[in-house]
């Protein structure tokens, strides 16, 4: 997984939207609050302010999730 980055990254109170380059392409990922508690390690059960606050640290957590088969 070397060479991932993780860009901006927004809650708009439903989904976490953020950019990961990964192997060098900007990919545009989406993540509901569900698959964030199922994904993220730490985030099982974070609230909205929550997500908010560590949006790029879920989505560091979540890269795995994104990566592609």
């Amino acid at each position: 997984m070397s060479g991932e980055q993780i860009g901006t990254a927004e809650w708009d109170g439903k989904a976490l939207i953020g950019w990961i380059t990964i192997n060098g392409v900007p990919t545009k990922v989406t993540a509901d609050r569900d698959t964030i508690h199922r994904y993220a390690r730490g985030f099982n059960d974070a609230l909205t302010w929550e997500i908010k606050a560590h949006a790029a640290e879920i989505l560091e957590k979540m890269k795995p999730f994104f990566q592609p088969p």
